[in-house]
């Protein structure tokens, strides 16, 4: 080829001006600032060469920002992980099976993120949640009163009942945050070896669905009065509980069979009500002591 014979040759390219048969020589140092074309006749190939290699630039255009993109500015929701929700109820199996790919086979938005979404989606209702919320103002009104806290001149029970419901729900989310991930790491009983991420992968999974749940529950609580605001969250512990247990029975834990499936998904289920049972109640107690303290050397009204 002309293009080999001329490398082996040690032909300085710098040097070479023209293409194909008509290419002559010039001494080197000349030509340096001009361009050389060489085209190779077996291969068809056009090669540019001279004292600087200028790139072809091609055009770029700007991709089309849908508003599908708009909702996972806002929320981190898609459509796609609108799909990953739904297959989440109705065909877990699939879901799972997806996690232990490293794209999750592109199809499905990763649980973890998922997660943390609605949580934003939480925070986003909570002051409508807290500010409608009568019966969780109310129960903590009365407890401050039958624990005969001093208040300052002018408030009332109903205003440090407000103040404490949003410094729990604030703490709330951050302390389930903390022990979901913990339990991600420590949690061993999944009955195949796997790896960290996996686990990680497979526990939010696991607990989506319930936590897709919440902002409808949340919504109801508003409602609920406040004598009876023990039972409501007994009956959620229960319904998260049951969510849990058959996403882990369909899904994280299908690769099991008969007793020891359900005894894993079960279990693993329990742990996450318990968890969630004691960051609540931890955040309880955090800003109720908060609160005494707070208004403790307050001078009474």
């Amino acid at each position: 080829m002309l293009l080999s014979s001329l490398t082996q040759s040690g032909v300085d390219f710098a040097g070479v001006v023209g293409a194909g048969p008509r290419a002559h020589l010039c001494p080197a140092g000349i030509c340096v600032s001009r361009a050389l074309a060489v085209l190779d006749g077996e291969t068809g190939v056009e090669i540019v060469r001279g004292d600087q290699m200028t790139e072809k630039k091609t055009d770029t255009q700007t991709p089309d920002l849908t508003a599908d993109m708009l909702a996972e500015d806002l929320f981190g929701l898609n459509i796609r992980g609108v799909k990953s929700v739904y297959t989440l109820w109705v065909r877990p199996r699939r879901y799972f099976e997806a996690a232990q790919t490293p794209d999750w086979g592109g199809k499905f938005t990763p649980s973890i993120r998922l997660w943390l979404s609605f949580f934003a989606i939480f925070a986003a209702l909570k002051f409508w949640w807290l500010g409608s919320s009568d019966g969780m103002t109310g129960a903590y009104a009365a407890g401050f009163a039958q624990a005969g806290l001093q208040l300052p001149a002018g408030m009332t029970y109903e205003e440090v009942g407000a103040e404490a419901v949003l410094l729990v729900f604030g703490m709330v989310p951050f302390l389930q945050m903390f022990a979901m991930l913990l339990l991600a790491l420590f949690y061993p009983f999944w009955g195949r070896p796997m790896t960290l991420t996996l686990r990680q992968r497979y526990l939010f999974g696991v607990i989506l669905p319930s936590t897709s749940l919440m902002p409808i529950l949340m919504t109801i609580m508003i409602f609920v009065p406040q004598n009876m605001m023990t039972l409501y969250g007994v009956g959620l512990a229960l319904v998260t509980f049951l969510i849990d247990l058959q996403a882990g029975y369909r899904g994280g834990f299908a690769h099991r069979n008969g007793a020891q499936r359900f005894w894993r998904a079960g279990l693993l289920a329990f742990v996450v009500v318990v968890l969630n049972t004691l960051t609540s109640v931890g955040a309880q107690i955090a800003g109720i002591i908060y609160i005494n303290q707070k208004y403790a050397f307050v001078p009474p009204g």
